[in-house]
C-alpha cells in the first residue's frame, strides 16, 4: 500500500485534498513532488482500469509508468509485480517484489509472496507433502449438537470434491450431509426401518450398505437413490450384513458381506462380477471383515476377527496380510497419499506406509485431554484435513495438518469491478502454499476492511454454484505442415461442437507465423465449421503467441473455460519466443484455464508439458473414447474462482479517492490475507 510516511507532509495533504474535490487556492505553491505524484497518479489510474479489464499487460505499462514518475509510489510496484504474476510472468514478478520488499515498512507480507512462488518452482506446483503424520486438532462436529442433522451411531464416513461430509447413521437408518464448516445440508432415508453402514463417494456417486435390509444403494450427490441392488442370501448378489462399501477408480463397488466372511465385486450398475474370501483365519480366508478400499489395483480389507489386513488384487487373488503392531479390532479403512488409515475401535487410528512399512499411531490430542473412544472411520480430504468419526462419543473430529499452521494462504485478487458502485465486487482466487486451489469457503472464513473499516453484509459468491456451461477458445493450427489435416480438423471440432448448448460458446482461433481470430465466441455449430473450413494456410508456428492469446480471451467469461488446440503435433524452434512455454503454462495455471491438445501425428513433449501441467491433456485423433469426453470433462471441471460482492459506505461525491481494502481468509487453521482497493468511480 502506499506508504504516506514517505511523502511530504505538504504532498499528502494536497492528495487528501484532491481526493475529495475540495478546491485548493491557486495561489497556493505545488511541490514538484506533488505535481511528479498527481501524474504518477494519473498513470496508476489507467493501470487499474486495464488491471480490472484482466488485461494485465496493459496494466504493467502504466504501473510502470507511474513508478518512473514518482518511484515512492508504492502501491503501483505492488500492482506492478501482481500484474505480471498474473499475466504469467512469474520471474519478473518475484523481481518487482523484491525490489518493493527492499524498500516497504512492512516486508513481510511481501516476503511471503516471494517465498510461496519459489516454493513453487522447487516443489512443483502440487506436491505431495511427505510429513503426513502431523496434524493438530481444529474443529469437531457432535451429533447432538446438530438438531434435525444429528447422527446417532454413526458408522462410516465420506467425503466429496467439494469437502461436504456424509455420516451414516445406524440406529436411525439415515445419511447426513454436512457441508465443510459442520453445518448441516440434508438428511436422507434410502430404506424404510434400515440400518445404514458402509459409505464411499466416487465421481459424484456414492455407494451405502443397509446392514439390516442387507441391500447396497447408488445415490447421486444430493442423496437421491439411483439404484438398489442385494437381498438375502449367501448366493453371488447376496448379502448377510453388509457393511463398509467402495469404489475403486473405475467405478466398480466392493461391498464387505461380513456375515458370509466375503467381499463381493460389483460393476457401476450393481451387477455382480465375482466374490472372494470365506470364513477362516488361513491365508486368503476371513472373519468378519468390515472395511474395505482399493489402492492401485489392491483391495484391502479389514479382517476384524483376525485383527489384521488382508491384500487382494482386483481380481480377488490373495497376495498377502498386513499385521501391524497393536491393532485390535480394525474396522475402517481408507489411503492418503500411498498410506493405509487403519481405525481401530480399541487403539485408535494407524497410519500404515504402503512403501516401506512405516507405522505410526495415533489416539490422542491436546496433552492427552482428548482421545478416541470408539473409532470406526477415518478419511483425508484433497487438502490434507484428517476426519475422524468415533462411534461412542457420536462425533466426527477434524484435524489440520501441522504444515498449514506455519504458512498461509495465498489469495489474489484478479479483477475488482465497480460498476454497479456502491455495490463493489472482488473476484479472488484463493489457494494453499503449493497452489492448489481452497475450495467451499464460507461467506464467515472472509473478514473484508475498507479503509480500516470492517465490512458487514459480505456475499460470497462461488462461480462453481453457477449452472454449467462452458467457453472453449479452438485453436487450429494453419501452417502449410498441418495442410494434408484440413478435411479431418471439421470432423475433430464436431465431438465439441455436436454436444454444444446455446449457452455455451466457442472462439475459433487460427494461427500460422502470426494468429487471428476465424470466428469470435459463438454457440453456432455452423458459423464454426465454416470458419474451419477455410483454406488460410501459410508458414510459421507461432504457438506460443497463439496459446496465451486464447487464454486471455477466456479469463473474464464466468463459465466452464478451456483452450482445445489441433494440430499435428510438430513444434518449431521459434513457437514459443516472448510468450514461452513456462509463461503460457503460468499463465493458463494462475487463472485455473486448462489446455487440451489434439494431435494428427506425434505427441510432442513440451505439448505435453503445457497440457499436463496446466490440468488438460494430450490426445491422438485415434482416441475417439477421449475426443468424445472432451466436452463433457471441461463442462464438470471444477471451478475454483470466489467472487465477494459487498455495498460500500462511500458517498459517490467523493469520486476520485481510492479505498484500501483489505481481505482476510481464515478457515480450519488456514489463514491468508491481502489487500487490495479501488477508485470511486
Amino acid at each position: 500500500m502506499l506508504n504516506k510516511q514517505n511523502i511530504p507532509i505538504l504532498v499528502f495533504y494536497f492528495i487528501l485534498f484532491f481526493s475529495f474535490g475540495i478546491f485548493i487556492n491557486p495561489g497556493f505553491p505545488l511541490s514538484d513532488d506533488a505535481i511528479k505524484f498527481e501524474s504518477a497518479k494519473n498513470h496508476f489510474k489507467k493501470g487499474i482500469g486495464y488491471f480490472n479489464q484482466m488485461q494485465y499487460l496493459a496494466a504493467v505499462e502504466f504501473f510502470r509508468k507511474a513508478i518512473s514518475e514518482y518511484p515512492d509510489y508504492y502501491t503501483a510496484r505492488e500492482y506492478l509485480a501482481r500484474s505480471y504474476k498474473l499475466a504469467g510472468f512469474v520471474e519478473d514478478a518475484i523481481q518487482k517484489w523484491e525490489i518493493l520488499a527492499n524498500v516497504t515498512s512492512n516486508p513481510v507480507t511481501i516476503q511471503n509472496k516471494i517465498n510461496t512462488l519459489k516454493y513453487r518452482e522447487t516443489k512443483g506446483h502440487y506436491p505431495i507433502e511427505s510429513d503426513s503424520f502431523n496434524y493438530i486438532f481444529t474443529d469437531e462436529y457432535i451429533s447432538s449438537y446438530l438438531g434435525r442433522y444429528k447422527f446417532s451411531d454413526p458408522v462410516d464416513v465420506a467425503i466429496d470434491r467439494e469437502r461436504n461430509l456424509y455420516i451414516t447413521s445406524f440406529s436411525l437408518g439415515k445419511l447426513v450431509k454436512l457441508d465443510s464448516n459442520g453445518e448441516g445440508i440434508s438428511v436422507c432415508s434410502p430404506g424404510t426401518a434400515g440400518r445404514l453402514f458402509g459409505i464411499d463417494y466416487h465421481n459424484d456417486r456414492i455407494v451405502v450398505s443397509d446392514f439390516k435390509l442387507e441391500s447396497i444403494y447408488i445415490m447421486d450427490r444430493e442423496c437421491n437413490v439411483i439404484k438398489t441392488f442385494g437381498r438375502s442370501g449367501e448366493g453371488d448378489g447376496m448379502f448377510y450384513g453388509p457393511e463398509g462399501v467402495c469404489f475403486d477408480e473405475a467405478g466398480n463397488i466392493y461391498v464387505v458381506d461380513s456375515g458370509n466372511h466375503r467381499v463381493q465385486k460389483f460393476n457401476n450398475d450393481g451387477d455382480f462380477i465375482l466374490k472372494f474370501g470365506e470364513f477362516g483365519e488361513y491365508e486368503g480366508q476371513l472373519k468378519n471383515p468390515t472395511g474395505v478400499t482399493v489402492h492401485k489395483d489392491l483391495v484391502y480389507v479389514t479382517d476384524t476377527g483376525n485383527a489384521r489386513v488382508s491384500c487382494f488384487d482386483i481380481s480377488g487373488n490373495y497376495i498377502s496380510y498386513i499385521s501391524v503392531k497393536g491393532v485390535e479390532r480394525p474396522r475402517g479403512i481408507s489411503v492418503y497419499n500411498d498410506m493405509l488409515l487403519i481405525s481401530d475401535e480399541e487403539t485408535g487410528l494407524f497410519w500404515y506406509r504402503l512403501d516401506n512399512k512405516e507405522v505410526f499411531r495415533f489416539h490422542s490430542w491436546e496433552n492427552g485431554k482428548r482421545s478416541f473412544v470408539k473409532l470406526f472411520s477415518a478419511i483425508n480430504d484433497r487438502d490434507g484435513f484428517l476426519y475422524c468419526l468415533d462411534y461412542k462419543q457420536e462425533s466426527v473430529s477434524v484435524f489440520s495438518p501441522l504444515v498449514n499452521r506455519y504458512t498461509n494462504l495465498d489469495i489474489e485478487i484478479t479483477m475488482v469491478d465497480v460498476e454497479r458502485y456502491p455495490i463493489i465486487a472482488f473476484y479472488l482466487n484463493v489457494r494453499d502454499r503449493a497452489g492448489r486451489p481452497i475450495y467451499r469457503l464460507k461467506r464467515n472464513d472472509f473478514k473484508i476492511l475498507e479503509d480500516s473499516a470492517n465490512i458487514s453484509g459480505i456475499y460470497v459468491d462461488y462461480l462453481y454454484n453457477k449452472s454449467p456451461s462452458v467457453s472453449i477458445a479452438l485453436c487450429v493450427d494453419r501452417s502449410v505442415e498441418n495442410r494434408r489435416y484440413h478435411y479431418d480438423i471439421p470432423w475433430v471440432a464436431e465431438f465439441i461442437l455436436k454436444k454444444m448448448r446455446k449457452n455455451d460458446s466457442i472462439e475459433v482461433i487460427n494461427y500460422n507465423s502470426d494468429y487471428w481470430v476465424g470466428n469470435g465466441f459463438d454457440w453456432s455449430r455452423q458459423r464454426t465449421l465454416r470458419a474451419l473450413r477455410k483454406r488460410e494456410y501459410g508458414d510459421g508456428k507461432r504457438l506460443g503467441k497463439t496459446l496465451y492469446n486464447a487464454v486471455s480471451d477466456l479469463l473474464p467469461r464466468l463459465n466452464r473455460r478451456a483452450v482445445v488446440l489441433i494440430t499435428d503435433g510438430r513444434v518449431e524452434t521459434n513457437s514459443f519466443q516472448r510468450y514461452t512455454k513456462r509463461v503460457v503454462i503460468e499463465y493458463a495455471r494462475s487463472h485455473y484455464v486448462p489446455i487440451y491438445i489434439i494431435v494428427f501425428k506425434e505427441k510432442n513433449l513440451t505439448l505435453q508439458e503445457i497440457a499436463n501441467e496446466t490440468g488438460g491433456a494430450v490426445y491422438m485423433v485415434t482416441e475417439l473414447n477421449n475426443l468424445r469426453n472432451i466436452y463433457n470433462t471441461i463442462k464438470k471441471s471444477e471451478e475454483n474462482r470466489y467472487v465477494l460482492v459487498y455495498s460500500t459506505y462511500k458517498a459517490p461525491s467523493i469520486k476520485g479517492w481510492w479505498s484500501d481494502v483489505k481481505i482476510e481468509v481464515d478457515h480450519k487453521e488456514q489463514k491468508g490475507v491481502e489487500w487490495g482497493g479501488y477508485f470511486v468511480p
